[in-house]
């Protein structure tokens, strides 16, 4: 059983804690990819049914508020009101989900997988 001031420690850190929130106006499909072990004696092997993921640099953050598209970075520059420092930006800011073929040209076909940065949508990406 962990000790009364290791756990009153923890509940401390836990409440100190602020992490990014999360969007709700794109939905985070990600694509489906397989990936391999490849060894000289017994070839390449499927391990598991993976999945591909854009990085969080690429994706829409806005604000938090039920149903908000105010972006909260714009350009190189975070909005000033929304983004003052790092914790109200992460209670104030959404990392929304990702259109992996509409917005970024990100496909896959089996264990194919087909990469288009720039694509046309409403705007150029």
């Amino acid at each position: 059983m962990f000790p009364k001031a290791a756990l009153t420690a923890l509940s401390f850190l836990a409440i100190a804690v602020s992490a990014q929130q999360v969007g709700t106006l794109t939905a985070e499909t990600h694509p489906k990819l397989p990936w391999y072990k490849c060894t000289k004696a017994g070839g390449c092997v499927q391990q598991s049914n993976g999945a591909v993921t854009v990085d969080a640099n690429w994706r829409w953050t806005h604000s938090a508020a039920s149903g908000s598209t105010t972006n909260c970075y714009t350009g190189n520059t975070w909005d000033s009101t929304l983004c003052p420092d790092d914790v109200t930006c992460a209670a104030n800011c959404a990392l929304d989900g990702a259109d992996y073929s509409g917005t970024y040209g990100v496909t896959t076909n089996g264990d194919a997988l087909t990469l288009k940065f720039v694509t046309q949508s409403a705007q150029k990406n």
